[in-house]
């Protein structure tokens, strides 16, 4: 039996282009938990948003979160919902949209239509 192709969300990936230009720290837990070495490492080095830091759990996990104006987020979560973040939209604006979401709309989903509503929402 074949395994079933998971969907591909163009929301997701626009989000994933969005995040590539953002700078990424790699750092490892010690003993801490990942989410308070993230947060220790950003007191400890005056991190300015936006960051992407890469905590290395064990030799098999690696969390991922996004360091932003509002504060620390899933990286999942600021892919996802990437025009919540007025950093990110610097980015946009920076390198374009045409550039930066270019062959996007081709992928298969339907939550391109979901993402324009918003126009970058600034809460």
């Amino acid at each position: 039996m074949s395994k079933k192709r998971k969907r591909i969300s163009r929301r997701r990936l626009a989000g994933q282009r969005v995040l590539a230009h953002v700078p990424t720290f790699k750092l490892e837990t010690g003993s801490h938990k990942p989410v308070t070495a993230a947060r220790r490492y950003i007191a400890e080095e005056l991190l300015e948003p936006p960051a992407i830091l890469n905590v290395r759990r064990n030799e098999h996990t690696t969390d991922r979160f996004f360091w932003g104006e509002k504060g620390l987020f899933s990286a999942q979560y600021a892919e996802e919902n990437h025009f919540l973040f007025p950093s990110l939209r610097t980015i946009v604006d920076r390198i374009g949209e045409e550039v930066l979401f270019e062959g996007i709309e081709a992928l298969a989903a339907d939550d391109w239509e979901e993402m324009e509503e918003y126009e970058y929402a600034f809460v």
